[in-house]
């Protein structure tokens, strides 16, 4: 499959997925989305690969969702939502969840909303000094229902995933560190050369003891996270059609305070 935002190279059985829409800090709009959708199959299926890196082009991981172009499709239809169906939402995470070979964050700068989910279901976490993370979704009126609910939970735990994500708390990477969801704090310029490091080391390995060990965990995971994934995606569906999501968007592209209802 080719692919229009995401830049995938592929060296010495190590692929590089680099998101690429740095106009708009690597925000996900429809389009967008699907290819994240579809990437995991096609390298799940491609035997010239045997681990990846995901990381972001410029500046930013993943600024999550694309707010200018959901304001868009907002104006065109109000209670319309993002975009995005349910469908899209639990594929990208489900297909997350279920590749089967090594996935080597390299969170190259901020790592926002989906963009923290992104990171965060990767299987190491290296993350740039300068990052910041969080799921701020409550910021423009809507629940983190897109995996944000359930991984920050499961990482985290409930009593903190609460406060971060009903205040729409950032943090910086070293914290993310500290409390144990990011493995290693880098320089900026060092992130992409470790992650490709440790996926070119995972390469060579054993293939089949380490994906044994990677699905076997992920497959807890998925035990814990699949029911409240899906009340999180439908609270979400909700909320996005009332009145308070489109006043977020609106004062978040105009960097006012919204008037909540």
């Amino acid at each position: 499959m080719d692919y229009e935002f995401l830049d995938v190279r592929i060296v010495d059985q190590v692929a590089t997925i680099m998101i690429s829409r740095p106009e708009v800090l690597n925000g996900l709009h429809p389009e967008s989305h699907r290819e994240m959708e579809m990437i995991w199959d096609d390298l799940g299926e491609n035997d010239e690969v045997r681990a990846v890196v995901l990381t972001g082009a410029g500046k930013a991981f993943c600024a999550g969702g694309d707010l200018k172009d959901m304001e868009e499709r907002l104006k065109v239809n109000p209670t319309g939502g993002s975009g995005i169906s349910p469908a899209s939402a639990r594929r990208i995470i489900y297909n997350l969840l279920d590749f089967e070979k090594p996935l080597i964050g390299a969170i190259n700068g901020h790592a926002i909303g989906l963009g923290a989910t992104l990171g965060l279901l990767c299987d190491i976490v290296i993350s740039s000094e300068d990052a910041k993370w969080g799921d701020p979704h409550v910021n423009i009126g809507l629940v983190p229902g897109d995996g944000g609910l359930a991984i920050w939970t499961l990482l985290v735990g409930p009593n903190r995933a609460k406060e971060f994500m009903m205040f729409g708390t950032t943090l910086d990477a070293q914290r993310m560190y500290e409390i144990g969801v990011v493995n290693h704090v880098v320089g900026s310029d060092e992130v992409l050369e470790k992650a490709q490091a440790m996926a070119a080391q995972l390469s060579k390995g054993p293939q089949l003891a380490i994906k044994g060990t990677k699905i076997s965990i992920n497959n807890w995971m998925k035990a814990q996270f699949s029911s409240m994934f899906e009340v999180g995606l439908s609270s979400e569906l909700q909320s996005m059609s009332h009145p308070d999501f489109q006043e977020g968007i609106s004062a978040a592209i105009g960097k006012r305070e919204p008037k909540w209802r």
